[in-house]
């Protein structure tokens, strides 16, 4: 299978650097029927889904099978790092829905990124993965004055990828499942993203 790069790495390295998470976001559940996105919405999740002008699927429904907490703190739906997914036309070849979430701003001393997504019987590959997460690494790197070490550890029974960055910002990859990916990054020495590592089931 020919390597595919994924902008959604520099998407969120970009978002860690300039973003603040969303807020305040516990709507109630609709049941109205999701429809496609042609503009970015605005920065309120939406809790049945939404499809993008290429037919990426935003699935919150991904986020349940995170920890409702990590170090205490509830992982919140981000909208915002949700939209710029829809806009990249890479990501629905690869990927059939995806969910972004978070813990803090980007200010505070400890705060953690995370996105999920389920992948395509195509891309269920070790090609793929590693693509990935080299990808993965640099984008986030490339906020935070490049990468340091690339390793690869054992966390709670799983072979997960782990970048350091220069600047202090660790990213981390894992397959939960064949066809399940989550990559997180977080800054400060809480390590929000290696206890969600350790969390997940």
């Amino acid at each position: 299978m020919r390597a595919r790069r994924f902008p959604l790495a520099a998407i969120l390295a970009g978002l860690a650097a300039v973003t603040v998470l969303a807020s305040g976001c516990g709507t109630s559940v609709a049941t109205t029927t999701p429809e496609t996105t042609t503009v970015q919405i605005g920065a309120t999740p939406w809790p049945n889904g939404t499809v993008g002008r290429y037919g990426l699927r935003i699935d919150p429904t991904l986020l349940s099978k995170l920890p409702a907490l990590v170090g205490g703190n509830p992982i919140v739906q981000s909208a915002d790092a949700e939209a710029q997914d829809l806009e990249n036309p890479d990501l629905p070849a690869n990927f059939d829905g995806i969910a972004e979430g978070g813990i803090g701003d980007i200010t505070d001393a400890n705060w953690l990124r995370v996105s999920i997504g389920r992948l395509r019987p195509e891309a269920q590959t070790d090609d793929f993965y590693s693509n990935w997460t080299d990808q993965y690494a640099q984008g986030v790197c490339s906020q935070a004055d490049g990468v340091a070490s690339v390793q690869q550890e054992t966390i709670a029974d799983r072979s997960v990828e782990v970048a350091t960055c220069k600047g202090g910002v660790i990213a981390y990859t894992v397959r939960i499942a064949d066809d399940i990916l989550v990559s997180a990054q977080d800054l400060g020495p809480r390590r929000l993203g290696r206890q969600l590592m350790e969390a997940l089931q």
